[in-house]
């Protein structure tokens, strides 16, 4: 079983930081449609079906999203890390 740890305005309005999901052969892409369906967390994360660029998401210390490796499946149990970069002052 792998983790999908959110933060900020995500862990807030799921009302949960962290999420057991099961990662090894999905996607990313599919994760964040599973986690946004079953969290309301769809208007934060994407825009005209298109995961916004406002995140980092972390997996292996690499970001999937600038790496545009949404559609790669995952291998194994993995930590999956959402970050905001956008934030209140």
């Amino acid at each position: 079983m792998g983790k999908i740890i959110l933060y900020g305005e995500l862990a807030r309005r799921a009302g949960v930081k962290e999420i057991d999901i099961e990662t090894s052969g999905k996607t990313l892409l599919e994760l964040l449609h599973e986690i946004s369906r079953k969290y309301g967390l769809r208007d934060i994360i994407f825009r005209k079906n298109r995961v916004r660029p406002i995140f980092l998401i972390i997996i292996d210390n690499k970001d999937y999203l600038s790496l545009g490796l949404l559609n790669v499946k995952i291998e194994g149990d993995k930590v999956i890390k959402i970050i905001p970069t956008v934030h209140g002052g």
